[in-house]
């Protein structure tokens, strides 16, 4: 052993190029293959970090019309308490309410996320803690007990740190909580409604905000409420779900038996684990990129199965005289597997050093669209993978490098002083790896150029709204201001007006930017018709459409009239027009939010404006807007090359009442790209795939073309000899691969025909015969880069005395 390991050594630094192309080559595709399967084992089977997880689940309440269709998953505030007090199935059971709240006994005045929660939470989710303790009966429902839990980034950001942290007030919407624990450092927070989220400060649920006008209403939806449960073990999510639902629909019946809208409706409560919930669409994304990056692993090892195929052929003589010297064909890949091991054990290792590099780069860059990013590092799978993946490597192609040998032709060939051919790949092998490399790369292209282009177009759809010189600002409110809203909301008018005379302001929009919304659906009725419709709905002014220049297509807009006397008008896009109407000419139409309330409620379409393209939405959706100001929410749009400040706002804001404070500030061009982010990155990366795939499916058609012209030589000098012309030759050359070039591509479209119900699905809108125009552009490029591969090694044997060809000269 301790010999074969030196002579393996030794032959190793003698070839040098040849270890270090397999190296560089093998140790770039385990650092792919090692990133992508251990992010798959994070998102999809390594258990949440909390206690019974596989039992911990998220409830929905949807909302069923009279047709049967979803109007809308989100619970009323009533319901939710009903189920939370009465649900009589669960295990257990807690609540949560986010928020963003500003600290204000806070340097800086921060805004952070607040959660809050019932005090099952605290146990359901087993938040440890480095200081003091967390909600208890203490702080059950209904007991208006104001304490608060920070989390460790918040006690040693806002707090510095202090030891005597525990007792202390938090001032939050000018209630005073007093500080009862610090989070442990390590507790990871339930991402239960967007990636990446956090929790800074825990707050008793009684804080909640929602209204006291709201709470009792049994029609109202409130998407910041959840409700989550842990199932008894000895209950289905079906079973669970089904007599649930049976429950609070009979709740919902008896308190809106006597509203006409609601007639022929009823509640599902749907039930789904809370790694479904925290995963969303991830899984499914994660299969393609698995699938991507076991293609490039497949053309990866196709090409260096051509540099074994070659070097075992070089070592003919070597292979020959230990044949004559009794080497066994069970010795011989005994020697092939340890020279082969000592090469991936060494990329191996580069692979896996390359792959925590990426994982913590993900893990810092990916947070708002990977879930559970912030668990990305190299684990105990990783090492698994890197060593099952290298001894599954290792094995192929030691047995690879045995199998072309014909063993009993090896003593033949040491007989014969090395003529003939001892070790020579048949015509069946190397058309196989052409064909297979074709199909793979045809397969990985033809998806790679699908899924790049869904996402170009989403990206070209979203710079069509010009958005420069735009900002979003979004105004907090102290509680006692917020107490009386109609006094609140005339303070927010004179504020606009004083932002509007701001020097560096063009004009100003009482108005939530599109980019942003989290809108529901309205729950309308055509009046003539009597037919339903669920448009999402949107408050805005009179400056809104001019603002964005989002053009009126008939009728007009809203007036400073519509927005000040709440006229009983409405403007719809042309989604919702064509809805309503087959030739989208809707004006005049009226809707009613109650056909019982009389016909001088209805609200009249005088407008139909062109459908914004939201970015990070593939699919307009039909909207309809109402003449409201928005409540707290601003579009500010600033004189060419101005900029406005938080500061300077923050002034402003301050010099009209101390109560109010900047919430956000933010360009609607950096709020585009964060919604366009996970598209930036799905473009990058199938742009690193295609060219990866590009290049290495070149350079394994090339080695194998060299192998097919090298042994062709002789044929190839004689030609020449005999006065062919380099096209007859290359055509002779390429006639003879074309055949497996075809079989790659025959089996490339098989593979696609199988996998077009979810080709469909990425597809999205993208017409058929752009479809095929990226398939026929697919097969192009991979014929030309075939046709390319017999070129450049014929044209090496063209450029050499036609004479060597004949005497099967290698130089």
């Amino acid at each position: 052993m301790s010999y074969n390991l030196k002579s393996a050594v030794a032959n190793l630094i003698n070839h040098r190029v040849y270890s270090l192309s397999v190296i560089t080559t093998l140790s770039v595709v385990l650092a792919a293959l090692i990133t992508v399967l251990t992010l798959a084992y994070i998102m999809l089977l390594k258990p949440l970090p909390y206690p019974d997880q596989a039992r911990l689940v998220k409830a929905e309440y949807a909302q069923i019309d009279q047709t049967g269709t979803l109007n809308t998953r989100a619970f009323n505030y009533p319901a939710l308490i009903d189920l939370y007090k009465n649900h009589n199935l669960f295990e257990q059971v807690a609540l949560v309410y986010y928020g963003e709240q500003r600290l204000d006994d806070v340097a800086g005045l921060p805004i952070v996320n607040t959660s809050f929660v019932t005090p099952q939470w605290f146990d359901m989710f087993a938040i440890k803690l480095h200081l003091g303790r967390g909600f208890t009966q203490t702080e059950v429902l209904d007991s208006f007990n104001p304490v608060a839990v920070i989390s460790y980034q918040t006690w040693q950001n806002d707090f510095a740190g202090k030891d005597n942290i525990i007792g202390q007030t938090l001032s939050i919407g000018a209630q005073q909580f007093k500080i009862i624990g610090v989070a442990a450092a390590d507790f990871k927070s339930p991402a239960l409604i967007k990636k990446g989220q956090t929790t800074a400060v825990w707050l008793p649920w009684d804080y909640n905000l929602t209204s006291a006008e709201a709470k009792p209403f049994w029609w109202n939806r409130y998407s910041r409420s959840h409700f989550v449960a842990k199932l008894p073990s000895n209950i289905s999510l079906e079973q669970a779900s089904k007599t649930l639902s049976q429950y609070v629909d009979n709740v919902w019946q008896q308190h809106i038996d006597t509203e006409a809208f609601f007639a022929g409706w009823h509640i599902e409560l749907e039930l789904n684990t809370l790694q479904t919930v925290i995963l969303k669409e991830t899984p499914q994304n994660i299969y393609w990129l698995i699938l991507a990056v076991a293609g490039l692993v497949i053309i990866a090892c196709v090409n260096i199965s051509n540099v074994f195929i070659v070097r075992t052929a070089a070592r003919k003589h070597t292979l020959a005289l230990s044949a004559a010297l009794g080497a066994t064909r069970l010795t011989l890949f005994k020697q092939f597997w340890l020279e082969v091991a000592l090469l991936i054990a060494l990329a191996s290792s580069i692979g896996l050093a390359l792959a925590a590099a990426f994982l913590a780069t993900l893990s810092d860059f990916a947070m708002a669209i990977l879930p559970r990013a912030n668990e990305l590092s190299i684990n105990a799978v990783s090492f698994l993978i890197t060593l099952f993946s290298g001894l599954i490597l290792t094995t192929l192609f030691a047995f690879l490098c045995t199998r072309i040998i014909n063993y009993q032709q090896l003593i033949g060939g040491l007989k014969s002083a090395g003529k003939g051919t001892a070790v020579q790949v048949g015509k069946r092998v190397w058309q196989g790896l052409v064909a297979f490399q074709v199909a793979v790369a045809c397969t990985l292209l033809f998806i790679n150029f699908l899924v790049f282009n869904v996402n170009k177009t989403n990206i070209d759809n979203a710079f069509t709204v010009p958005l420069d010189q735009l900002i979003s600002l979004e105004v907090n409110l102290a509680s006692h201001v917020a107490a009386d809203r109609e006094q609140a909301n005339q303070l927010l008018n004179q504020v606009a007006n004083e932002i509007a005379l701001l020097p560096e302001v063009r004009q100003v929009s009482r108005s939530s930017s599109p980019i942003n919304d989290n809108l529901i659906t309205w729950s309308l009725v055509e009046v003539a018709s009597n037919q339903s419709v669920l448009p999402y709905g949107k408050s805005v002014d009179a400056q809104y459409f001019s603002l964005l220049k989002q053009p009126v297509l008939q009728g007009r807009g809203f007036t400073n009239e519509d927005t000040k006397s709440n006229t009983k008008v409405i403007i719809i896009n042309d989604v919702f027009a064509k809805q309503l109407s087959p030739d989208g000419n809707a004006l005049g139409k009226r809707l009613s939010f109650d056909m019982t309330s009389g016909r001088e409620n209805d609200l009249t379409i005088i407008g139909i404006v062109k459908a914004m393209p939201i970015p990070g939405q593939s699919k307009a959706q039909p909207k309809a807007f109402l003449a409201r100001k928005g409540y707290r929410s601003f579009i500010v749009a600033l004189k060419q090359g101005q900029q406005l400040t938080k500061n300077t706002l923050n002034t402003l804001l301050q010099n009209s009442n101390s109560g109010l404070s900047v919430h956000q500030l933010e360009p609607l061009n950096a709020q585009r790209d964060t919604a366009l982010f996970r598209h930036y990155v799905v473009s990058a990366t199938t742009l690193m795939i295609i060219a990866a795939t590009i290049a290495l499916t070149s350079i394994g058609l090339i080695g194998i073309m060299r192998y097919s012209v090298l042994l062709r030589r002789a044929e190839i000098g004689i030609h020449l000899c005999i006065g062919a012309k380099p096209l007859a030759l290359f055509l002779l050359v390429f006639k003879q691969n074309g055949s497996a070039i075809i079989a790659g591509i025959i089996l490339s479209i098989t593979l696609l025909l199988t996998l077009q119900q979810p080709l469909q699905f990425i597809a999205g809108g993208i017409p058929q015969i752009i479809q095929f125009g990226m398939l026929f552009m697919t097969l192009l490029l991979v014929i030309s880069l075939g046709a390319l591969a017999c070129y450049l090694p014929l044209n090496a044997q063209l450029k050499r005395p036609a004479i060597y060809g004949v005497q099967g000269r290698a130089e």
